[in-house]
């Protein structure tokens, strides 16, 4: 009887497993291909439809360091550029006062960053998309082994037919401070100053227009969005806490790679960009603006951001500038702490902040020797919660094949009371590698 009482349990099985299958989505059947001419489209179909839906052979491959490998089709109305990197960063770290059972030295070897990163256009060459993945555990934020973010870095659309209102929707950087706004694997130094993390805007879902140049003059660009506010909160449901921001780049002896940090090109002519943004952010959940942590007694932040930068290059030299201002006011929540009593309510972040980068091309090599000072300010004038933090620091890069294939080297000191540790030097040696 056992046998056969198995037998039974497993045809159950097996009925069950099948009807679960029965209930997933089945795969899309398989029409067979006709045979003959084509009959003639019903009389109801747009024109042209049959030739948007056809099959279209793809051309030639390309591939050039730093873009990567390119498909597209010979009327390139469809193209595909695949593109991938990564960075593996050993770390030194010396805090003046660690924190308790900890040794004041410290050495880490990490995997910094693995990025994938898939663009191109469809169907016409106005329709763009660009999608950036991560897959390094600190991209993904894992935490006891598990994952607290998603892989998106960034995802978006663009339309571009009218050069002075290209529209792009989707999950991208607020294009407000320049060091955020230029590529991570772009950067002249190992990461950016504290002043851009403490008050630039990150990621979020939002729309935005802009011009590449503004009535052709080469001279001048614009960006203006409203985004939803929730960073990589966009998967919860939003307050209408908006955030509104606007950019203007002015560039006085004509375009150039500005959103490149180092002078690749070297040439004798001198070459600026001037830039300003200014942000409101309606009923932020977090302390920085679209970034940092939430507030401890459940309130939200309105807050004024304005930020003014500069690029200069000439002969291998360059050097960047900034200035940061924000000013905010607390709406307050009505959390309670273990024994019923509200939580003190957390004043904004207001302060200043700046940056001063500067690098030089050693001529006729490939080393760059770099210089940062960046600090950040409390206000004077209204109730902050921002504290005093200010770092220097230099470095060293060798590019082997410009960025897709670098060796940065650099030293950092912070100090102030916006470091829980006080005062804190930092050696770090990055290896980028990318096609």
């Amino acid at each position: 009887m056992r046998p056969l009482a198995s037998l039974r349990y497993t045809a159950a099985l097996v009925v069950f497993v099948a009807g679960g299958r029965a209930w997933a989505n089945p795969p899309a059947p398989v029409l067979p291909k006709p045979s003959g001419p084509p009959p003639p489209p019903p009389a109801w179909m747009p024109a042209g439809e049959a030739q948007r839906q056809a099959e279209t052979p793809v051309g030639k491959a390309t591939w050039r360091p730093g873009k990567g490998i390119e498909l597209a089709t010979p009327d390139r109305r469809f193209t595909l550029n695949f593109n991938m990197w990564a960075q593996l960063l050993a770390t030194v770290r010396r805090e003046a006062i660690p924190a308790a059972g900890m040794e004041p030295w410290s050495s880490s070897l990490e995997f910094r960053r693995a990025r994938l990163i898939l663009s191109g256009n469809i169907f016409t060459p106005y329709v763009g998309y660009y999608v950036h993945l991560m897959f390094a555990p600190k991209d993904l934020g894992f935490k006891d082994g598990t994952p607290r973010r998603p892989p998106i870095f960034q995802w978006y659309t663009t339309w571009t037919r009218f050069r002075h209102a290209n529209v792009q929707a989707g999950f991208f950087f607020v294009p407000y401070a320049r060091q955020r706004m230029a590529p991570l694997a772009k950067l002249q130094m190992v990461d950016n100053s504290s002043a851009s993390y403490e008050f630039t805007l990150d990621q979020d879902i939002g729309v935005q227009v802009s011009s590449p140049d503004v009535a052709g003059l080469g001279k001048l660009r614009y960006f203006a969005g409203v985004f939803l506010g929730e960073g990589y909160d966009y998967y919860k449901a939003s307050d209408f806490g908006l955030t509104y921001m606007a950019r203007v780049d002015y560039l006085p002896f004509g375009m150039f790679d500005d959103y490149s940090e180092a002078d690749f090109e070297r040439k004798a002519t001198p070459r600026l960009a001037v830039g300003a943004a200014y942000a409101f952010s309606d009923r932020d959940h977090r302390t920085r603006a679209i970034s940092g942590t939430a507030f401890a007694d459940g309130g939200t932040m309105r807050s004024n951001n304005l930020t003014v930068d500069a690029m200069f290059k000439v002969a291998g030299m360059s050097l960047l500038l900034d200035f940061y201002w924000r000013q905010g006011w607390r709406l307050p929540g009505d959390a309670k702490d273990m024994f019923g009593e509200p939580v003190a309510v957390e004043a904004a972040r207001n302060g200043v902040g700046w940056t001063a980068q500067m690098g030089l091309f050693i001529p006729r090599t490939r080393l760059e020797v770099t210089a940062r000072s960046s600090g950040v300010r409390p206000s004077r004038r209204v109730e902050t919660s921002l504290g005093r933090l200010d770092e220097y620091g230099a470095g060293l890069n060798y590019y082997f094949y410009r960025h897709s294939l670098k060796l940065q080297l650099d030293y950092f000191r912070q100090y102030g009371p916006g470091l829980p540790a006080g005062v804190a030097d930092q050696l770090r040696l990055q290896l980028q590698a990318g096609f």
